[in-house]
């Protein structure tokens, strides 16, 4: 990856504008729209695109697979909080102090600032690894080359962020060389691979996993550890338990902020352990919640954002029938909702209607997305037993929401959906067709 050169500001804090590690860093946003503006991804987008040739309009509506508005104030919380704490970790940790040298060769300090963890949970397809992309794109680069801090030589590489996916079969010491392996990739040296290796046989001492992890940490100066796909770790059964008290020990031995990403099925690993829970809180618990009908407010911003990018030759206004059939085909999870939008924007100009309406957007869910029926079934089933399996078989049977399914009958649309412009009247033919004992008959099936 190619180092950034640091372009170093006064913001009148001491603190900051004294630490090299920290006076290229963008500030934490003052307020909740600040935020939003922050985290919002948007695609360049004008009317007059709509005239473009099909060959480039489609182009431009796979755009809207890299779109993302932060509706939920949970969005703006987490960047604001997980900000903060990446920099209050770096205050004590200035390497220009006598305290910062203690930190960075392991001596005792005087910090009074607690390192949190913090976690951030979601069904699959509500966008936790972006919010994560998103926050650390607010930070900047993610590897900095110092060369001269104001008037003092400074010739050291700052790594601000580390994040790792929780591999499915982890151990401390997979964990551990993930790490590893990632540092060297990024700064494009080879100092740690293998080492964690070298462990193997000598009993998997915590303390040694530490001590390497550190060096990491010290050497490249990093700003805090992001852990993804949490959720992994309960393959792991009584391992599960080891690898969380490892994170534990990291957390109070190196002083930096730890984020973990998982779905709810990472909430099951923790509940048990009320000081792991009680350190959640410390550092924030942000709960990406799903809409649970489509007159949520929140829904209603969503679509209403979204929707403002069409492609098609004709655009319409948003109306409740298209925020509804938006909702039934997606269940409120923002993965599935783009998806949809994005298919019945390819569909309209595949099929020469040049419109999307709720009708186009149902018929595309039902004939081009029969992967993903059966979790959209799960969640609207309201069973709670169904919809905690909704991530697995949402995983198992559509691994990427990227992923657009051709239909055989794709052209049944046109004569059919032309003989429908201008009737917006969704309906929820899961409801009708399907008895709850067919739908679980057909989720357990699927994820099998």
């Amino acid at each position: 990856m190619i180092s950034s050169r640091p372009t170093y500001t006064t913001v009148g804090a001491p603190e900051i504008d004294d630490n090299p590690l920290l006076a290229h860093l963008q500030l934490p946003p003052d307020n909740d729209r600040e935020a939003y503006l922050r985290l919002a991804l948007k695609p360049k987008y004008s009317d007059d695109q709509r005239e473009l040739p099909n060959s480039i309009r489609r182009l431009k509506i796979n755009q809207l697979r890299k779109f993302y508005a932060p509706v939920l104030q949970t969005h703006r919380r987490a960047l604001i909080e997980i900000s903060s704490q990446i920099f209050e970790g770096y205050i004590p940790r200035n390497p220009l102090t006598a305290e910062g040298q203690r930190f960075l060769h392991g001596g005792p300090t005087a910090s009074s600032v607690k390192p949190t963890i913090s976690f951030i949970a979601g069904h699959s397809g509500m966008g936790k690894s972006t919010l994560i992309d998103r926050i650390a794109a607010h930070l900047g680069p993610q590897v900095i080359q110092h060369e001269q801090f104001r008037t003092t030589v400074f010739p050291e590489s700052q790594l601000i962020w580390l994040r790792r996916n929780v591999p499915e079969h982890c151990t401390v010491r997979t964990l551990c060389a993930s790490f590893g392996d990632y540092v060297d990739s990024v700064l494009g040296v080879d100092l740690y691979r293998g080492i964690f290796s070298s462990f193997r046989g000598k009993g998997g001492d915590r303390n040694l996993y530490i001590s390497q992890i550190r060096k990491i940490i010290s050497n490249h100066h990093v700003g805090a550890l992001i852990l993804d796909e949490f959720q992994n770790l309960s393959l792991m059964g009584v391992g599960a338990d080891k690898i969380i008290a490892f994170l534990v020990a990291l957390r109070d031995e190196l002083g930096i902020p730890i984020v973990i990403v998982g779905t709810y099925k990472s909430l099951r690993l923790l509940e048990k352990d009320l000081s792991t829970a009680r350190r959640l809180v410390e550092g924030g618990y942000f709960d990406l919640e799903r809409p649970t009908s489509a007159a949520d407010s929140n829904w209603q911003e969503l679509c209403q954002i979204a929707w403002k990018y069409q492609w098609t030759r004709e655009s319409i206004d948003l109306s409740d029938a298209i925020t509804e059939a938006l909702y039934d085909v997606s269940q409120g999870i923002t993965g599935i909702m783009l998806t949809s939008l994005i298919s019945a924007q390819l569909a309209a100009i595949e099929c020469g209607v040049e419109r999307v309406d709720a009708d186009l957007i149902l018929k595309v869910f039902k004939e081009r997305m029969q992967p993903l029926h059966p979790a959209v079934r799960a969640l609207q089933s309201g069973s709670h037993t169904l919809i905690e399996k909704f991530d697995d078989i949402y995983k198992s049977s559509y691994p990427s929401t990227d992923r657009i399914i051709d239909s055989p009958n794709i052209n049944t649309l046109t004569a059919e959906h032309l003989t429908s412009r201008g009737k917006a009247s969704p309906s929820k033919p899961n409801e009708k067709t399907l008895s709850p004992e067919q739908i679980k008959s057909m989720v357990l099936e699927n994820s099998e």
